[in-house]
Order: C-alpha cells, then sequence, then structure tokens
C-alpha cells in the first residue's frame, strides 16, 4: 500500500515549512530511514527521512514552496503500484458543510498538472471556499492579514478546508492592487504605534527603520527573503538589543597551559572517541565548571523573577552555510572533557549535515560564540534571549607579554562577556571572568 510524505510537524510551534530540495529524483527506489529531503524551519535547514521502502511517485513539492504541515507533497510505492491505483484508493467527495475531500494535485492527470497556474485557479479557489459563510485562517495569518490591512475574506486559503495560513496572506500580499488594502492614510496610525512599541515587538522593531531608508541605486545580485533561521536570528537579536541593556567586559586568558593539556591528551582522547580535543572542547569544560559557582550567569529573566537554573545547557554558536544554529550540550555541569568531545563532535557533524531536530537547538541557558578560527582576535555579541549571558571568544595569538621582568612570548586568548545588566551587575560578570581566566590558566582540575 502506498505511503503519503507529508511536510512533517518538528516544532510544537511549526504551522509550516519551506521545502529546500529533493535528496531523491521521482522514480528512485528509496529505503525507510535514509535522508529523502530537506526542509527549512524557523530554526534550521532539517533533513526528513523516507517513512517507507519503495518507489518515489507524485512529486509535487518544489524548492521554495510554503507547504503547510501533514500535507501530502508524495508517495512512497510498493513495488508494482502506480499512482492511478493510489488515485482510486482515495475517498470520495462528500458534499457537506463540514467535510471536504479532494485529491492530492500530483494524482490529477499530467495535462491539468501542466495546465497554466491562470486556467486552474478559479477551480482552485471555488473547491477551497469555506461552505458555513466562516473565513477559516490561523492565529498568525489573521495577526499578519491585520498588520497588513488584507481582508481575509479576499484570500484563499490552501490549508484542509480553505483554511487560511500565513503564506497565503503573504502572497495576496505581493499579488493584490493597492485598491485591495487598507488606503495608506488609515493605516498610518496602526503602524506609528506599532513603531512606538518596537522594543516589545519585535517585528516591528526589525522591520519599521527599514521602511523608511532610501535603498541605494544599484544593480541587484539576488533578492534572498528573510525567512527561516535568518528571520529567526534577526527576531532574537532586535528583542535583546531593544529590551536587555547590555554590558560587556574583556580580559586577555594565558592559554600555555591549556595548549600543553591539549597536547598531551590529544592522542589518547582520539584513540578514545575518535576526535580530536579541541580548544572550544576544553573551553566548554571549564566554563560548565565555573558558571555552578555564578548562578546569575546561568539564569534568566521570567515576568518580575530572575530564575537560577540549576542545569547547565550549554550552548555552543555553530556556523551552518550562511547562517548560524546554537546545538546545545545538556547538563553540561555532570560530562566529564572526554564526554564533551564526543557530544560536541556528534552536535556540530549532525548539525553541518542539517540532521539536528529542532529541540537539540533550543534550552541553552548560557552560550559560547568561539569566531577564533576565523581569525578574529576580539568581539562583543548579543545575548540569545532567554539568557542572561554569551561569551565570546577570539583566536588565540602569540603575544609579548612581561613575566617575571622580562619579555616573553605567550599564547593569549581574548574573552568577552556580554550580559543582561538587568540580571547581572558588571561586579558579578567580573567574579565570573576572573576565576575563568584562573581556571583556563590552570587546567589540570579539568581532566
Amino acid at each position: 500500500m502506498a505511503m503519503e510524505v507529508i511536510m512533517p510537524k518538528v516544532d510544537m510551534v511549526m504551522d509550516d515549512g519551506t521545502f529546500v530540495e529533493w535528496l531523491k529524483d521521482e522514480g528512485d527506489q528509496v529505503k525507510k530511514g535514509e535522508p529523502l529531503f530537506i526542509i527549512l524551519t524557523d530554526k534550521a535547514n532539517i533533513e526528513i527521512e523516507s517513512p517507507a521502502d519503495g518507489v518515489l511517485a507524485g512529486v509535487c513539492a518544489q524548492p521554495g514552496d510554503v507547504v503547510p504541515v501533514t500535507e501530502v507533497i508524495a508517495y512512497v510505492l510498493e513495488p508494482g503500484e502506480s499512482l492511478s491505483d493510489v488515485a482510486q484508493a482515495q475517498p470520495a467527495v462528500v458534499p457537506s458543510a463540514e467535510v471536504e475531500v479532494s485529491v492530492p494535485s500530483a494524482l490529477l492527470p499530467v495535462a491539468a498538472e501542466r495546465a497554466p497556474e491562470r486556467e486552474r485557479a478559479p477551480e482552485r479557489e471555488t473547491a477551497q471556499e469555506p461552505t458555513d459563510g466562516k473565513v477559516r485562517a490561523t492565529p498568525v495569518a489573521r495577526r499578519l492579514a491585520a498588520e497588513l490591512g488584507i481582508d481575509l475574506a479576499q484570500v484563499t486559503g490552501r490549508g484542509p478546508r480553505g483554511r487560511i495560513h500565513k503564506a497565503d496572506v503573504l502572497a495576496f500580499a505581493e499579488r493584490a492592487p493597492e485598491r485591495e488594502r487598507a488606503p495608506e492614510r488609515e493605516r498610518a496610525p496602526e503602524r506609528e504605534r506599532q513603531q512606538v512599541a518596537a522594543p516589545a515587538g519585535v517585528a516591528a522593531a526589525a522591520i519599521a527603520p527599514a521602511l523608511r531608508v532610501p535603498l541605494p541605486e544599484a544593480r541587484e545580485r539576488e533578492v534572498i527573503p528573510l525567512a527561516g533561521p535568518r528571520k529567526i536570528i534577526a527576531e532574537r537579536m532586535v528583542y535583546s538589543a531593544f529590551t536587555a541593556p547590555h554590558i560587556s567586559l574583556s580580559l586577555r586568558v594565558d592559554m600555555s597551559e591549556a595548549t600543553r593539556l591539549r597536547a598531551r591528551l590529544l592522542e589518547s582522547l582520539q584513540a578514545k572517541t575518535g576526535q580530536r580535543l579541541s580548544f572550544t572542547a576544553i573551553l566548554a569544560r571549564a566554563v560548565a565548571a565555573v558558571l555552578s559557582q555564578h548562578p546569575y550567569l546561568n539564569a534568566s529573566l521570567r515576568d518580575s523573577d530572575i530564575v537560577l537554573w540549576d542545569d547547565i545547557h550549554l550552548g555552543i554558536a555553530t556556523s551552518v552555510d550562511d547562517y548560524l544554529i546554537v546545538p546545545v550540550v545538556r547538563e553540561a555541569q555532570h560530562k566529564s572533557l572526554e564526554q564533551i568531545v564526543t557530544v560536541l563532535a556528534d552536535l556540530t557533524e549532525r548539525a553541518r549535515a542539517k540532521r539536528l531536530t529542532p529541540a537539540e537547538m533550543a534550552g541553552s541557558t548560557f552560550t559560547i560564540s568561539n569566531l577564533g578560527m576565523f581569525g578574529i582576535e576580539s568581539f562583543t555579541a548579543i545575548v540569545n534571549p532567554p539568557e542572561s549571558a554569551i561569551l565570546a571568544v577570539g583566536r588565540i595569538v602569540d603575544t609579548q607579554v612581561a613575566v617575571d621582568g622580562e619579555v616573553v612570548l605567550r599564547p593569549m586568548m581574548n574573552v568577552t562577556i556580554c550580559t543582561d545588566h538587568r540580571v547581572v551587575d558588571g561586579a558579578t560578570a567580573a567574579r565570573f571572568l576572573s576565576d575563568l581566566k584562573a581556571t583556563l590558566e590552570n587546567p589540570y582540575l579539568l581532566i
């Protein structure tokens, strides 16, 4: 029996996903559990596995399509099975005000599939028109329509029983003539209210300034939608920058002993774990050890309360393609250096292969951002909400320093702690940084 391939719901708040690419071609043999396609969520690109063994058929999702969760995008057929068999197995359409069943577009005749969009649009709009007089829309779609001044009754929904999703509103906004939207003068007061509330309303704060700034008169190379991970990064960083008063403190750490420790443990740890010991792993182990003594840096602001977390869930900022994700090492306070090496290697490998789940990129209580591998010596970072602090780490540089009255070369590393001043005072952050420096300069207790 044919198995449906659907847009999966990989996150509790996920309403739809952007289809990125098929990893198999139509007609290819697929095996259950092997990567079949890639989707883009608000957190990252994620590989989705095949639900069964068989032949991939009825492919109807294309790169860039925004697909509601649970919508069928293809089928995996058993040997000897065809799409016509699947079409015949579909339940008959029963005219009702409450139930609407339609054959997926992938199963329509080839000629109908290839008909121009303008010829099929009236049919699709008629089929999806609600029969009980109500406009069905998700809460996100309703909010967006209100912000854009769009009448939802004019929007065609692609969800079950004509339900309108966010993507439907955006598509309507792109093609709707200006007269179909509320007059500019009527929407101006509302937009001004959104801009005043920008520090609390992330989207308004992120978008409003760009609307007033003229773009340069230059040839466009490419237009990339602000979506998926890039969008969520933008929203969270604007929220953090507008709501959390940041303070940043820096100092230099002599990494001579940490370098010696790494050299001594490199072969033995690689023999045990199959992975090379990195300075990021040593740093993560040191941070986990020190954070337990400085609870306000492992905390979150919740309404009028400061929550001090018992567990230390370390977020490790990782560069993937053209955006950043933060895999999480959970309960790092209980992990040995060897365990951290193993967990970090696994998370990093699966992050770059786009196989991390959203749960593995959420829930951090403290973040480490290391840009040393790019040659960056020093930088400040924006706190990742709802955390209270983030550690920015630069590269290790041989530097002239004074030791016992003599000038010598030492491998020095600049570290900067950036904190939410509502939760962390400057003296508290300074004590954490001082203790971290002492731990990294005498790292043997971390073994």
